[in-house]
């Protein structure tokens, strides 16, 4: 993955969910050398996204994890499909960059303010 420049931008108060984050965000992960990577990873019966990369508004570094599944005495967390299974699942990022971004909320300490998803592939449920 190629590092790209930070933009020092202002924190996003107006338009944090706007759409077009979520467009930028999948141009980022697609290409030659794409600078966004969502990975789906299972092990010892957990399944995992694992976000990196760039932030697309800002282009800080980001990353973090959201548990998809995870198996228990119970059965399986997280696995609420009945029928066939959507092969594709829909992850919420929000910017955690540790760079300066003007006009961040007090008590808040990273990010440049925006959320965005991406849907990535569920090759555990085939």
């Amino acid at each position: 993955m190629t590092a790209l420049e930070h933009h020092a931008l202002r924190y996003e108060l107006d338009d944090p969910l706007a759409y077009k984050w979520t467009d930028a965000a999948y141009d980022m992960c697609v290409g030659e050398d794409p600078v966004l990577s969502a990975v789906v990873e299972s092990s010892g019966g957990v399944t995992r996204v694992v976000v990196s990369g760039a932030c697309p508004r800002c282009r800080g570094d980001i990353s973090g994890e959201e548990i998809l599944t995870a198996a228990g005495e119970s059965g399986v967390l997280g696995d609420d499909a009945t029928g066939t299974p959507d092969p594709y699942t829909r992850v919420h990022v929000t910017c955690n960059c540790e760079l300066t971004h003007s006009n961040r909320p007090a008590g808040v300490s990273t990010g440049c303010g925006i959320t965005f998803a991406l849907e990535v592939l569920r090759d555990d449920l085939a």
